[in-house]
């Protein structure tokens, strides 16, 4: 039973998914696409990968209505037994120390770059995870108030800086269409799904949840808005660098920021807004896989919530800190997304055909 006082609505929940999703992808992506296809129709990718997880969503849901959990900590359990249940959740928070750690570095390579140049990075990066942590011991509630809030603000000032970047678009960047055929949007589908990590904190919600009714709603919802943000980011960098261009550049989505000025009010660049929303992203998406993280370490070894978060931050400033450049961090991403397809991809079919089928025996 789940104390009212944690529990959520399905609006906050989407607040929460699609935090947890907006992170350090929104900047990165437009180039990792642009490398994978080499042609302008890294678009059509994402759009078919956002169809694909919406089918991934409805199966879900399907799914945990024909057999209930609470967590998804417990259903693997439940489904796999003590011993390998216990070792699958220890893949699971591994998976989220992995996303936390790279969201971290992420965070201390931006600021290097753009901010405090002289500042050292572990500095940066200890009082990222301190603050983070700070949130995480709040609970549930305590994300569930304030995501919904960061996701309004980050919306409005998108929608400005994307709605000023259309005089630096130009249409012909995007074409051909399909100029060399759907070869390199298959190729450019692995890029993109990397991007959308973190819709599976809707396996992890139904504990929380005030309601069951509208699960697909607030997962679709939730995975829907990441999903056009960054089908628009990829089309508006695109065209106005050109996909050669854009695979050259570090940080694209800020490159197309920094490319024009605003002329006539008291705001002249609006990539340093661009910063501040991404800076906010990173630390939402932190703080909800850190958030998960600590619950299965409880589950796991009941320890303390401070003695867990301890330990966690000690494994995520290290794992952090231990790639050499931002490429290696992006290589990183690699084993990320596999161990995602492993454990949300495919275990949730093999668990629910096992544990439907356990429910089904003891109870005749």
């Amino acid at each position: 039973m789940v104390n009212h006082k944690e529990s959520i609505s399905s609006y906050q929940a989407s607040a929460i998914i699609a935090n947890t999703t907006l992170g350090a992808s929104m900047m990165i992506l437009p180039r990792a696409m642009a490398q994978a296809a080499a042609t302008p129709d890294g678009w059509i990718a994402l759009l078919l990968m956002s169809v694909i997880y919406i089918v991934f969503i409805f199966a879900n849901v399907l799914m945990m209505k024909k057999v209930p959990f609470s967590s998804y900590y417990d259903y693997t359990n439940e489904g796999l037994g003590k011993w390998i249940g216990a070792l699958v959740n220890l893949l699971i928070i591994i998976y989220f120390l992995g996303v936390a750690s790279y969201e971290v570095r992420a965070m201390s390579e931006m600021v290097k770059f753009f901010l405090l140049q002289n500042t050292p990075v572990a500095m940066t990066m200890i009082s990222f995870i301190l603050v983070g942590f700070y949130l995480v011991i709040g609970g549930i509630g305590d994300l569930a108030r304030l995501f919904p809030f960061i996701l309004i603000v980050t919306l409005i000032i998108l929608f400005v800086a994307y709605g000023l970047s259309v005089q630096e678009f130009k249409l012909d960047n995007l074409r051909p269409v399909l100029g060399e055929g759907f070869s390199p949007v298959f190729k450019s589908l692995n890029a993109s799904a990397i991007s959308f990590v973190g819709i599976e904190m809707m396996l992890f919600m139904p504990a929380y949840l005030n309601t069951q009714k509208h699960t697909f709603a607030y997962g679709t919802v939730g995975f829907l808005i990441p999903a056009i943000i960054y089908i628009f980011t990829y089309i508006l960098v695109v065209g106005a660098f050109t996909v050669k261009e854009t695979a050259t550049l570090t940080w694209p989505t800020i490159a197309l920021f920094q490319s024009f000025d605003i002329q006539g009010i008291f705001i002249e660049r609006i990539d340093s807004f661009l910063l501040i929303v991404w800076l906010i992203q990173l630390y939402t998406s932190f703080v909800g896989y850190t958030f998960f993280a600590a619950i299965g370490v409880s589950k796991l070894t009941k320890f303390p919530k401070k003695v867990v978060l301890v330990l966690m931050g000690i494994v995520i400033y290290f794992a952090a800190i231990f790639p050499k450049d931002v490429d290696t961090v992006r290589n990183y991403l690699t084993y990320v997304n596999n161990l995602f397809f492993l454990l949300f991809g495919i275990l949730p079919f093999l668990l629910f055909i096992i544990v439907f089928f356990k429910r089904r025996r003891n109870t005749t």
